[in-house]
């Protein structure tokens, strides 16, 4: 135990390596302690429970029968709203750490980055700033100007939350000609079934597809299975 640490740090990350790693960086930095690492969401929940943490580095994902980043996010947040979040992730796409900050992380450092850039950001993170690195700013400001569409940079597992927000923009007619669209139907089949014109279905159609971020009938039965799932439920 190094006896001026100040700072409890924790990692949550499904890669041993990367916990070994750490462990073995923060040794060499006086005022960060490595508290524990963890590979299971589980693990780290029960150990906050007894233990008190300043910062948490989390992996954005996280094992297939695990929570989503966001969601972790959002559950820690609400159950410990002092801890500091500092988000370590391969997914290093701008529209992710967008929602991520608007959830309260404090940083944001990719994997592709030295392990310094880490340690850096710990530090930064420990002292309440913000981290994020010069590069991703950039990204985001390039994100942000050209206001592209989100689902150009989530993969469905990662968009669970935010599909869910976006369904709940469409209209029950306009939900309605997407579930008929995705169970094989015509634009004309879908009109005679509703009584109403082809247009107006036409219409409903592509303005559900541009509420939902999606440019083309391609992108939408990309994600067929996981709208069904969705829509049913809506």
């Amino acid at each position: 135990m190094k006896e001026e640490a100040i700072w409890q740090v924790a990692v949550l990350d499904d890669h041993p390596l990367i916990g070994k790693a750490i462990q073995y960086r923060l040794a060499q930095e006086p005022l960060l302690q490595l508290a524990g690492t963890f590979s299971q969401r589980q693990q780290l929940m029960a150990f906050l429970q007894r233990n008190p943490l300043d910062v948490l580095v989390l992996d954005y994902m996280l094992g297939d029968g695990d929570l989503d980043g966001l969601q972790m996010v959002k559950q820690l947040r609400m159950r410990y709203p002092n801890l500091r979040i500092l988000v370590s992730s391969s997914v290093e796409k701008p529209a992710i750490v967008q929602l991520l900050l608007k959830a309260g992380v404090h940083g944001f450092v990719g994997k592709s980055e030295d392990q310094e850039v880490l340690i850096n950001a710990l530090h930064q993170v420990c002292r309440n700033k913000r981290f994020l690195t010069a590069d991703m700013l950039l990204e985001m400001d390039k994100f942000s100007e050209s206001d592209r569409e989100m689902h150009e940079y989530l993969l469905p597992r990662e968009m669970g939350d935010d599909l869910t927000l976006l369904l709940r923009e469409l209209s029950p007619r306009e939900i309605e000609v997407i579930r008929c669209y995705l169970d094989g139907l015509s634009i004309t089949q879908i009109a005679g079934k509703y009584a109403r014109s082809r247009k107006t279905i036409s219409g409903q159609k592509q303005t559900a597809l541009r509420k939902l971020g999606l440019r083309s009938d391609l992108e939408l039965f990309k994600y067929k299975e996981y709208f069904s799932g969705l829509v049913q439920h809506h």
